[in-house]
């Protein structure tokens, strides 16, 4: 069996469109789980840990950008392989692009009592 030579397989337009949009909308789908629950993923690894509110902002706006990353890797796979556009006019039409895609696509925030409530406490959880 021969080795697959990767450098052919990659310049194939339909595989490059395939790997971008894929690694896209992944990227998407992760950062939309961390926006809805920046501490989802650490509470399974570290139970005891603290919550602070900074950090949950941070994490979320972290998460923000990544939705906006993974729009325009999707928006600009596209707009290159697809339609076989390029310049700067389209590079600041795709940044747009991605930021109202981006406002679509992130999770409806919580309520604030939802977040502070008698269900969310520490103890409760780890029991």
């Amino acid at each position: 069996m021969a080795m697959a030579d990767f450098g052919a397989v990659l310049s194939n337009p339909i595989a490059a469109f395939v790997l971008r949009a894929a690694l896209g909308a992944y990227i998407v789908y992760m950062a939309r789980g961390f926006y809805a629950d920046p501490f989802a993923y650490f509470r399974k690894w570290m139970p005891r840990m603290h919550e602070e509110p900074a950090v949950r902002k941070l994490i979320r706006a972290l998460a923000c950008f990544c939705v906006w990353g993974g729009c325009f890797i999707v928006a600009t796979a596209v707009a290159t392989q697809i339609f076989g556009l390029h310049g700067l006019a389209l590079a600041y039409a795709l940044v747009t692009l991605a930021a109202i895609a981006t406002w679509f696509l992130l999770p409806k925030p919580s309520s604030p009592l939802a977040e502070n409530g008698p269900g969310n406490d520490r103890l409760g959880r780890m029991e």
